[in-house]
């Protein structure tokens, strides 16, 4: 994993800002690296490999983006609909560029769960193993979407 842990960085590209509205930690008190160590715990106890998840994040979110706003199955029971928006989002980490601002809506249809992917939130999963905080918008839970995308038990 790449240390992403400047802490000036973390003090204020994390929080809210013109550029990321509510900001990549939510509502979560732990800082980044507490973040971060829980996600790899919970990927490590479920036996994930996180090459694995990337790419089907990507796979996920390549599949519905193409299909321009129309309804695509991932499985049985999960759909994804990509959501065009215009512009980019800066990574919070300096160096790594902008990123397209659509994001792509996933539903369990049975029971209403979603998750949202965006290309900025796939490269930091990718590049900081960094999840997002408890409570934003785009926290991608590392068992929540290998229960939703592959169907694996709680």
């Amino acid at each position: 994993m790449t240390n992403p842990t400047n802490n000036e960085v973390m003090k204020t590209n994390l929080h809210a800002s013109k550029f990321s509205a509510e900001g990549f930690l939510g509502s979560d008190n732990r800082s980044p690296e507490e973040i971060i160590a829980a996600d790899e715990r919970t990927i490590k106890e479920r036996g994930i490999e996180l090459k694995e998840l990337v790419a089907l994040l990507k796979s996920a979110y390549e599949k519905a983006r193409e299909a321009l706003g129309v309804e695509v199955e991932q499985r049985p029971g999960v759909i994804a609909v990509y959501y065009e928006s215009m512009g980019r989002i800066p990574s919070p980490f300096p160096g790594d560029g902008v990123f397209e601002k659509g994001e792509v809506v996933i539903t369990e249809t049975q029971t209403g769960r979603q998750l949202i992917l965006t290309p900025l939130a796939i490269h930091l999963i990718e590049k900081y193993h960094f999840f997002q905080g408890a409570g934003c918008r785009y926290r991608i839970d590392p068992a929540d979407w290998m229960r939703i995308i592959k169907g694996l038990p709680e």
